[in-house]
């Protein structure tokens, strides 16, 4: 097993759709098991036998995310699923309602025509303008805009040199927050949580504060988790005279390729397929190394959230969500007619079967509904470390792209119907109690000054509201303010429309104007849905505090004391 890192994640080559690994470089893997490992241990084709649908949940569930196209929009509603990735800016016209979109724009940094050498600069889609990206906002309000995606990997995604994704990020950042202050921004997610991607963050939020003065703001962080290799391990082979020769294929990027512009030294490493068998599991023990088998190893899953969590806090973002916007099996599953042989075999002979597939998407849910922290989770959703979870991908993406082989997907393409990881996702959704909880994030009241005229100060007052349930409010409800602790000395309310998103990650804002301040304390109180009507789950003290508003503080003094 390996320790303090991961070993995983997303490789192979994916299309622009969003994380499409190509079955031609899984088909290669078989070359890394050798004779000793001949057959499959729990192979089985798919039930084609309907299975009864899941009990429906009782509301859409936001921790509950997919990929998806139109086609399963009515599975989709059925389960209640609450939350979309679509790899785009344009929210589909087909979401199911109380499902959540999060828009994406893509990025790619520029190359040279001739040389395809990398350029220093970027191209956005749709570009960062008022009639295009800026259209989307207006159309889009509040949203959290994910900005790049898979932005450290060659090639088939956004890929981005780390200083050049800063840049990028920065751009984006300022032009959404111009066009809608209350719209929040998240960074990309990479291929993968291992020492070699950590640095690639390290390297995005190093440049960007060296380059424009301040620490890189965040909204929310991503991440991907699939456990994969980045490149080929060094081997040698002996030449004609004894001497040790290094295999030309030593050493070359894998799957989840080496990072861009990151230490190839950290990349996790694959045992080279020539090796016997025995030396290749004898080096997946090692912390720098990753197999086929430990795809879906649940403690590797487990620690590339503790991991991303960690860094965030590291780097001073735990009070930030994080979102898992992909994660699934990718090794393909393929049976040859008449030998009953399995196209891609883990190192001890096994596939990667749909029962297996379920099996690690019941444990890795199970995990994160219950993996919470109070020193590395996130403090305004009871310390989860992960807020919401997107599988991919739940249908063929509307193109028929990777569905030959492909266990993870939740409909089967042929039939339409769930297959037995689709029943289980929904089964999943069904087990849990859907209803809102509103936090209070922040209350901002801060100082004021006297007007000379009136000889009182007016100030803004200012509750940041957050819905930590796994379900959109479906009711709006009011926030009261109110001078000290008694209600009936009103100051003003304000009333807050129904869908606020859950999983605490989007925040509604309510202010009210308090005139007739005077010097030098003025005390108030914030009521969140003083009468439930919104339907939360904890206590009404939950959604209530105090604070308070500083008139004049430039004629404050402090107390000297003399010793």
């Amino acid at each position: 097993m390996h320790g303090p890192y991961t070993n995983w994640l997303r490789a192979g080559a994916r299309t622009l759709l969003g994380g499409l690994l190509l079955g031609a470089a899984l088909l290669g893997l078989t070359r890394g098991v050798s004779a000793e490992a001949n057959s499959c241990l729990t192979l089985h084709q798919q039930d084609a036998t309907p299975r009864p649908a899941p009990a429906a949940a009782t509301a859409p569930n936001c921790r509950y995310g997919v990929s998806a196209s139109s086609a399963a929009a009515e599975k989709m509603a059925e389960m209640k699923i609450g939350w979309l990735v679509s790899f785009g800016a344009s929210e589909p016209g087909w979401l199911p309602a109380g499902t959540a979109h999060t828009p994406m724009i893509r990025l790619k940094q520029d190359r040279h025509a001739g040389t395809n050498a990398r350029l220093s600069t970027y191209t956005a889609n749709p570009s960062l303008t008022a009639n295009s990206l800026g259209s989307l906002i207006a159309a889009n309000p509040g949203a959290l805009w994910i900005v790049g995606n898979e932005v450290d990997r060659v090639q088939w995604q956004d890929d981005l040199m780390p200083e050049i994704y800063a840049v990028a990020y920065h751009d984006a950042y300022q032009f959404i927050k111009s066009q809608d202050p209350t719209a929040q921004v998240a960074v990309s997610a990479l291929v993968q949580v291992s020492p070699g991607r950590l640095q690639y963050l390290d390297k995005v939020v190093a440049t960007y504060r060296e380059r424009y003065g301040s620490p890189m703001p965040v909204d929310a962080w991503t991440f991907h988790a699939y456990i994969f290799p980045e490149r080929n391990d060094d081997y040698y082979t002996p030449d004609a005279n004894g001497n040790p020769v290094l295999d030309p294929e030593s050493g070359k990027p894998v799957f989840a390729w080496i990072a861009n512009g990151t230490d190839p030294a950290l990349a996790l490493k694959k045992p080279f397929w020539k090796r016997p068998l025995a030396e290749q599991l004898e080096l997946c023990e090692r912390s720098d190394y990753s197999c086929i088998y430990e795809h879906d190893e649940i403690d590797l899953f487990a620690q590339q959230a503790i991991d991303m969590r960690t860094w965030m806090k590291a780097n001073g973002y735990q009070r930030t969500p994080l979102l898992l916007t992909e994660w699934s099996l990718l090794y393909e599953y393929k049976v040859a007619a008449g030998t009953g042989e399995c196209s891609v075999k883990d190192e001890f002979g096994n596939c990667f079967t749909p029962a297996r597939t379920t099996e690690f998407l019941r444990r890795s849910v199970q995990y994160m509904e219950t993996a919470s922290d109070p020193n590395l989770g996130y403090p305004l959703d009871n310390n989860r470390l992960v807020q919401q979870w997107s599988w991919f991908a739940m249908d063929d993406l509307g193109g028929g792209i990777f569905t030959d082989g492909n266990p993870s997907l939740l409909v089967d393409p042929d039939s339409g119907n769930l297959t037995q990881a689709g029943e289980e996702f929904g089964a999943l959704i069904a087990q849990s109690t859907t209803q809102p909880n509103l936090v209070i994030d922040e209350v901002l009241g801060g100082t004021a000054s006297t007007n000379p005229e009136t000889n009182t100060a007016t100030a803004q007052l200012k509750v940041l509201v957050r819905n930590n349930g796994n379900t959109p409010t479906t009711v709006p409800f009011t926030v009261e303010f109110y001078r000290g602790t008694n209600p009936a000395n009103a100051i003003g309310e304000t009333v807050v429309p129904a869908g606020l998103e859950g999983c605490a990650v989007v925040e509604a804002v309510a202010e009210v104007t308090w005139a007739g301040l005077t010097a030098p304390l003025n005390t108030f109180t914030v009521a969140v849905d003083p009468d439930n009507a919104a339907g939360s789950s904890g206590s009404a003290s939950s959604r209530r505090t105090s604070s308070f508003v500083l008139v004049d503080p430039s004629v404050l003094y402090l107390p000297t004391l003399l010793r």
